[in-house]
């Protein structure tokens, strides 16, 4: 009896010790896995929504579409300048070319062959304008050397003040500043400029 009392005894104090290791070991997996993060001093965050799979796709799709679009229309519009609202043509008008287009009328043997004349006629008569002007500065001229050939020979310092440029053939002078700087609570009179002036885009 008392072997079978010594053999229980060993077995609870196996069982004992198999169980005190087995906490052990768990307290120390515990403590090893514990990990401290940092303080938030922030608001809680919001759940979000859960949003359909296929509204996202879409979403994508049409993103895609938007830039495909402007790749587009910058390789339309790449090597255009850019336009200007005076010499643009409205689409009115535009519908509007068949009316408004003039059919020209035939222009007869008689009336180029009279141009043609004309035009030789009014060459001439410019060519020989031409020439008596030309004569006529010619001997402006000579006639100028000569007198200054002439004074020189009479009298050196006259020649001398012959030659040298008139200053009074323009007299006028501007003395005045290119930029001045603008004044202070001036009320303009014709009211102030606003650019309205279109922005452009390609």
């Amino acid at each position: 009896m008392l072997s079978n009392l010594l053999r229980t005894y060993s077995g609870i104090e196996t069982l004992f010790r198999a169980s005190s290791l087995s906490i052990l070991s768990s307290v120390y997996s515990s403590i090893r896995n514990l990990h401290i993060t940092p303080v938030l001093c922030a608001e809680p965050l919001r759940k979000k929504k859960r949003i359909d799979p296929q509204i996202l796709r879409m979403r994508e799709q049409r993103k895609i579409r938007k830039i495909e679009k402007g790749i587009r229309l910058l390789k339309r519009h790449g090597k255009k300048l850019k336009p200007i609202d005076e010499m643009e043509v409205s689409p009115r008008l535009q519908k509007e070319l068949g009316l408004r287009k003039r059919n020209s009328e035939p222009i007869t043997d008689n009336v180029i062959s009279f141009r043609e004349d004309l035009m030789r006629a009014w060459g001439n008569i410019r060519s020989l304008q031409y020439r008596e002007e030309a004569k006529i500065i010619q001997a402006m001229v000579e006639c100028q050397c000569k007198a200054l050939e002439e004074l020189r020979f009479a009298s050196p310092t006259l020649y001398q003040a012959a030659v040298q440029p008139d200053e009074q053939l323009l007299p006028v002078k501007f003395l005045v500043l290119t930029e001045t700087p603008a004044i202070k609570n001036y009320d303009v009179p014709d009211g102030k400029y606003i650019d309205v002036s279109k922005k452009w885009r390609p």
